[in-house]
Parts: C-alpha cells; structure tokens; sequence
C-alpha cells in the first residue's frame, strides 16, 4: 500500500464520472466537501495488499501515528489509484477504504470519505511546515537474491524535504509560493496527465513567482529536452538543412513587412526601446529570410533548407495554459525550405517522409488535417489575395493526393500567409491539439522581394516551405510522457542506469561500474546509502529508472551483475558486465 498524507488549510472535493464500471454513489457523496484544517491520507491499495492479513491494522496505525504528528482536528481517506502501478482488485480496496473508516470513526475521530471509482476533481491548500507532506510504504515486501524477503517496518520511514528558509524568508515569500493547487487528473482509462507525470518524476515545475506558461525545467527534464533537440538536429544535418541563430527579439518593422505586425499582434510580447517598438519573435521565418536576401541567389543554390531550434514566445491567455502543452515560451525545430516552384512538390514530400520517421522513433500517432482559409474573413485573420490562395490551396490539395496522405479538411485554420497541413493529436483528456505543421507560403516570398537567378538569368520568386520535425519541444515532451506514462524509453530516460549496493561492502564495486559507465557516456548514478535492498528498488520504481543493477557478495565473486528491467517482476543474476553494456549501448544507439 501507497499512501501520500498532506496537512491542509483546506480540501475540496467533488466526482465528475465514473472511473470503474458500475460504480455509484450515495446521496450524499454527489455534492462538493469542503473540510478545513485536515489531514488529507491519498491512498493506493496493492495487489500484494490482498495476502496481507495485518493489512488494515498497518493502515490504522500509519494513520493515526501521522494525525497525532500532524495534531489535524480533521481526516479525509482519499483513494488515489495514480500512487501505484499494481493496484489490487477494486472491490477488495474499496472495502478497505470503508472498514478504515469504521474504525476511526469508533475512534470518536472526525472522518471524511472521498467518493472511490470515480474521476474527482480537487483543491487544496498545504500548509508550509516540515511534517504537512509525507509519503509511506505500507506493508511491502520484495525478493533479493541474499536474503529472501525484507519486511518494511509497521511504520515506514518519512520521506520529505524540510525547506531552508528562515521565518522571515517564508512569510515574505508565503503570499506567491506557499499555495499548491492540485487537480486530480481525469484523462480517459485514468491516465495522468504530464503535470501530474512531471511532478512524480521530478521533470519541471511552473512557480507562480516565475510566471504561468514559463515551466522550469529541472536538470532531469533538460535532459529529456536535450535528447530530443539532438534527434532532431542529427536528422536534420542528415537530409542537407544548414543551421541558423537568430535574435529572439526584433524591431516592429520586421514584423510589418511579414504582416505578422496587423494580423499576429495580439498574440505577440510588445517592448518599448527607447522611442522604437520591438517584439519577442513568434516564429524565426523573417529572421531566416533576412538572411536568404543577404547576396543574391541562383537557381543551382535552391533548395536551401534552413533551420533552428528556436525559441519563441506567445502571449496565450492565461486560460489556455496547460502544462507543457500550451505554454508562453517554447523551443520549436523551426525551418524553411526555399525552392522553386518546380521543386515544390518534391520537397513537400521529402518534409512528410521526415516527419513520418520522427514519429516512428517517437512513438507519436497523429492525423493529418489540411487547413485552409476562411474566404469570408479574408482581411482581418488573412492575406487578402483570394486568387492566391485559392491556387495555393490546389496546389497543396494536389500534392497530398499525390502523396496518398489521408486528411480531412478544416476551413479557417490555415495560416495567414498560406494554407497548412497539421497533424493532429488527442491528449489524455481528449483535447485535440496540433503538433506539427507544413505550410506553404505565397504571400511572404512576396512581401520580402525574396528573388533569384533563373537558367536565363532572369529574377524568379521562389516558393516556401515553413515546417517543423519534431515539433514545440515542450508540446512533444508532454505527449510523450502522457502516452508512455512516464516509462520512457531507454535513450530519452533521465537515468538509464541505477547502480545498488547491497552491503557496504559492495560500495567500491558500485562506484568502479558507475564511473566505467559514465566513461562509455551511458547515463547512470548509484544509490550506497544503508538502506534495504526494498527501499533502493522502490525508489528507482518511483522514479521510472530503465535497468537496475545490484551488486552483492556473490556478484563481485562471480564477476558479474544482477539486472532488473523495468516492467519485469524478477532481476536476471549471473549477467556478464561487458555483454549487459554492449546490448545497452545498442539499444540507446538505434532509439528503441
């Protein structure tokens, strides 16, 4: 059994739907609970829970031990499946929920119930002190291959963070930092959200003294961002993109020649620079066309392929922030393919054929929507040259036929400048979003008089390719956690490898392979500290750690290690060093 207790100002709860068929409600569990000044016990009932006789009597006892460390005048059991991925049969937790509460109740306690098997939405205030945020085990037991079984203790060990701030620091802070609202997540089958999957695994974190849509991303979570970024610029460099760095900041004139300025303002950071207008840059296309108009062009030139990984701001309202999904600041692999307009198709589809391998490797499954303008609202959200963007519109219908890309049309969502082709993506609430986008432009060649030097020596105005590959980082990341739940795979993982002593004896041998490791750019820590074998393996569980390694008496004898993978209940003994490494190495290599 998980639980994870919060000393609270405050709780409010209310269900929304059932999570589990046939669950239902009494009368009075159908309305909003407010309770103040609670000890609030989220708990996850487990599997191995079932075969524990003391089971209950170890849920009294934790609880009752946190309440008089806690002095909470008020207690709700808050079932909370998202604590543990080996939860028991509903019916068997449920009554246990049920029979906790009997008890306490004859206890002379008062005892609040959060309704169970259903999707609740919640809110709540914890208060600041050393003991409001706790997490236990409760009765656990694991398999080591020395020692048989190791009990837990009937009272877990805490686990939290006292914070180092003085009396004085809290109180002037306390206004900005000192609340945490919480919303449970209500994604389909129960998935979590990559708030909640972020928070868990420690990846990034939004502070309202930082900002909303500014997430902050912890040394764990810029790892993540920093393989992807690679992926994508090794596969650009890969398919002959030449790489840009440009301003995140440019004068308004910029943006007036583009029409960003009258059709994008409101979505964009204005700043006053002494007496001119300046603005965080949206989208690096102005900024690479700059450079495309530097010296004059050839037809042998074209196509030249520029990108960046850029990053790029957008005034989005505070109601449409979500996580990473949607956010004020992002890195995008922005890029823009100058062509002729005979090479157009060609490179269209070389675009498509990038990102369908992305998304393979990724994982990512999308669909393909073809935006196109709205005729009817032709001056105010778009370019006003009807003819333009009705050949353009053919010209893009006619390639993805050709390319025998299914899609459904959507009118009214094109870009200003050209019509796109977006794919489209389901998050775990079952929002539609957009992920990626190919557009082309007709309009911003013009407006910038980009030009070049045709066979007969003669200026030709080119066509555009604005696209992305791997997407808004931070939208990518949020999808991809969301749909592996957290469980990455091998070469996007944080920590690829945890290294355990089983006895201090084994502490040299630990720190011997984590350094021969490290050397061979493997991404690997180790966990010495004397604490049981059972503590170190749920501690890399929690954290979603890929393999881990235990290293005992009889490993460092025979020369070789105890492997656990991720997802499998028993650990491989007798595995040979070199060949463990070798097949890790493959696997980070090739992005399984």
């Amino acid at each position: 059994m998980k639980i994870l207790s919060l000393h609270c100002d405050y709780i409010k709860f209310k269900p929304v739907k059932p999570a589990l068929k046939g669950a239902t409600l009494e009368k009075a569990e159908e309305k909003q609970v407010e309770v103040r000044e609670v000890l609030v016990i989220f708990t996850a009932v487990e599997k191995q829970d079932e075969t524990n006789k003391d089971i209950l009597k170890l849920y009294l006892e934790n609880v009752l031990d946190l309440m008089d460390k806690t002095k909470a005048k008020s207690l709700v059991l808050y079932p909370y499946a998202h604590l543990s991925p080996s939860l028991s049969a509903p019916d068997f937790a449920k009554n246990l929920v049920i029979e906790a509460e009997k008890e306490l109740k004859k206890k002379k306690l008062e005892v609040f119930r959060a309704p169970f098997g259903y999707y609740k939405e919640f809110e709540l205030k914890c208060k600041g002190h050393p003991l409001a945020e706790l997490s236990r085990s409760v009765g656990e037991s694991i398999e080591t291959e020395s020692s048989g079984k190791i009990k837990t203790p009937k009272l877990a060990k805490n686990q939290y963070h006292e914070p180092e701030l003085t009396k004085e620091q809290r109180e002037n802070l306390g206004k900005m930092m000192s609340k945490v609202h919480m919303t449970a997540p209500t994604g389909e089958k129960g998935l979590k959200s990559n708030v909640e999957i972020g928070r868990e695994l420690d990846l990034y974190l939004v502070s309202e003294i930082v900002g909303k849509g500014l997430p902050l991303f912890t040394p764990r979570g810029s790892i993540i961002r920093r393989e992807l970024e690679r992926f994508n610029v090794d596969e650009e460099i890969k398919r002959g993109y030449v790489h840009t760095s440009t301003p995140i900041m440019a004068k308004a004139d910029l943006y007036r020649v583009s029409g960003h300025w009258q059709h994008y303002k409101d979505s964009m950071f204005v700043l006053n620079v002494g007496d001119e207008e300046f603005a965080l840059r949206p989208m690096t296309c102005p900024f690479q066309f700059v450079i495309y108009k530097s010296k004059p062009r050839s037809y042998k030139e074209l196509p030249i392929r520029y990108a960046e990984m850029a990053n790029l701001f957008r005034n989005e309202q505070s109601g449409e922030l979500r996580g990473l999904t949607r956010v004020r600041q992002f890195s995008l692999s922005d890029a823009h393919i100058v062509c002729r307009p005979e090479q157009l198709e060609e490179e269209f589809g070389k675009v498509v054929d990038f990102i369908k391998d992305i998304m393979k490797t990724l994982g990512i499954e999308v669909w393909y929507r073809f935006s196109k303008w709205d005729p009817k609202d032709k001056g105010n959200k778009y370019i006003d040259n009807p003819v333009a963007w009705e050949d353009s519109q053919k010209s893009m219908k006619k390639i993805l036929d050709h390319l025998k890309i299914k899609y459904v049309e959507a009118e009214g969502e094109a870009a200003f400048y050209g019509p796109k082709l977006d794919l489209q993506y389901k998050d775990v609430y079952g929002k539609e979003d957009t992920l990626i986008t190919v557009q082309i432009d007709f309009a911003l060649p013009e407006r910038y008089d980009m030009t070049y030097l045709d066979e007969n020596n003669k200026l030709q105005r080119p066509m555009v390719i604005h696209r992305s590959s791997v997407g808004c980082i931070e939208r990518t990341m949020a999808y991809i956690l969301e749909k592996t739940q957290g469980n990455l795979p091998t070469w996007l993982s944080p920590v690829q490898v945890r290294v355990i002593s089983f006895t201090d004896r084994n502490i040299k041998a630990c720190e011997k392979l984590v350094n021969e490791m490290r050397e061979l750019g493997i991404r690997v820590d180790a966990d010495l500290e004397s604490n049981t074998v059972n503590d170190k393996v749920r501690k890399a569980a929690e954290l979603k750690i890929p393999y881990l390694i235990t290293i005992g008496d009889k490993e460092e004898e025979k020369k070789t290690l105890a492997i656990k993978k991720r997802g499998e209940t028993k650990p491989k003994f007798g595995v040979k060093k070199e060949d463990f490494i070798s097949e890790l190495l493959k696997e980070i290599k090739e992005r399984k």
